[in-house]
């Protein structure tokens, strides 16, 4: 129930969009969230008087790192590795919960979060604490309600509130309002880090290279790509533990045609904008290659991103990968069919990034069955 950290307002707002249709069985989370929202809302104008003037006032030192890459791709993985480097810092899961609340009550909120929280990840049983690295876009739908991440309170909405990933059917005066959010954000956290280089990982930002590149333009950004197929299971787990834990309605949609068609969508955005990332500030990893041997490649991105300290952060690095060496990943049995169905929707991405095709005769069949549509 992430949606508590928002404010009571945009929390009314989110129940006068969705006209106040929650399920029976989750209208306990309803009222919960309700209190909550509501008796933390003087806590907002606290920190609005303590510290509005100086988050408008404050300049950017350092440009963020965003690590792109959609969902189940190692992003996580490559996040809790970057930030081992001392140089870096990032938005902590309670900031991300709670963004209108860190900077004069983060103690609080992290007692609160933890006692909730369960041990591991439920959709790969990675451990997770209040103070972990996170996703920021817990936070951008909190400040504004206008992530995707919002669909997952309200599923019969989801088409509404996927608009913000691609913008498609977004007005100028929401692109603006999102960019504030942001902006807010990421000012909020370098205040409290102390001006280190933030490292930011939101598979959403996928599709947001315009909006990042314009608020941004001296950002670096790394993209990790990872076998398609093993990318649509794991994802479809995902949805199938996590969500739950969050809906305040029952989910009536197609699972397969959601991941399919948003993996489509985010790529689409994706390619579109990538020109706007200047050349030196870019880099693309693929996830077998970094598993395999992770010093590696992080070395090779330190050196093409021009990023300072790999030597001396090198022993931070061995000493997580040391700790996480017993972490196996979930595996697939993936059948021809499946590879099949897989490969028909995104067909130019697997061809592009060179992973394995169906079998000939399959793809040939395919192809025949488009002719006749």
């Amino acid at each position: 129930m992430f949606v508590v950290g928002t404010s009571f307002a945009k929390w009314m707002k989110l129940l006068f969009e969705n006209k106040f249709k929650i399920s029976w069985k989750y209208i306990s989370r309803a009222i919960v969230i309700t209190f909550l929202t509501f008796i933390f809302s003087p806590l907002i104008l606290i920190e609005k008087i303590l510290f509005d003037r100086k988050i408008s006032k404050h300049k950017i030192k350092k440009q963020p790192i965003f690590i792109l890459g959609h969902w189940r791709t190692g992003t996580t993985f490559l996040h809790e590795l970057l930030v081992s480097d001392p140089q870096h810092e990032f938005i902590t899961l309670t900031e991300s919960v709670f963004p209108y609340y860190f900077l004069g009550f983060s103690r609080f909120f992290n007692w609160l979060l933890s006692l909730f929280l369960p041990e591991k990840r439920p959709q790969d049983n990675m451990k997770i604490k209040a103070e972990s690295p996170s996703e920021h876009d817990f936070a951008i739908a909190n400040l504004c309600t206008m992530s995707p991440y919002t669909g997952a309170y309200f599923p019969t909405n989801q088409d509404y509130y996927n608009r913000y990933v691609t913008f498609k059917n977004v007005s100028k005066k929401e692109k603006r309002k999102l960019k504030r959010s942001i902006l807010y954000l990421i000012k909020k956290l370098e205040i409290k880090k102390q001006d280190k280089r933030l490292v930011m990982k939101s598979p959403i930002d996928t599709a947001r290279v315009d909006l990042l590149t314009e608020l941004f333009p001296e950002a670096k950004f790394i993209h990790i790509i990872r076998n398609p197929y093993k990318v649509f299971f794991s994802t479809k787990r995902m949805h199938e533990k996590l969500i739950s834990l969050l809906q305040l309605q029952e989910r009536e949609e197609d699972l397969d045609e959601f991941v399919l068609s948003n993996f489509e969508q985010m790529y689409n955005k994706f390619y579109q904008d990538l020109d706007l990332i200047p050349k030196e500030n870019y880099v693309e990893i693929r996830y077998e290659e970094f598993v395999k041997n992770p010093i590696k490649v992080l070395e090779g991105i330190y050196q093409d991103l021009s990023l300072p300290g790999f030597n001396d952060a090198k022993p931070m690095f061995d000493k997580y990968l040391e700790k996480t060496k017993d972490y196996k990943p979930s595996s697939y049995r993936i059948s021809e069919a499946d590879k099949l169905k897989i490969y028909s929707r995104w067909k130019q991405f697997i061809n592009k990034w060179g992973y394995e095709k169906p079998k000939e005769q399959s793809v040939l069949m395919l192809i025949d069955s488009q002719k006749k549509m």
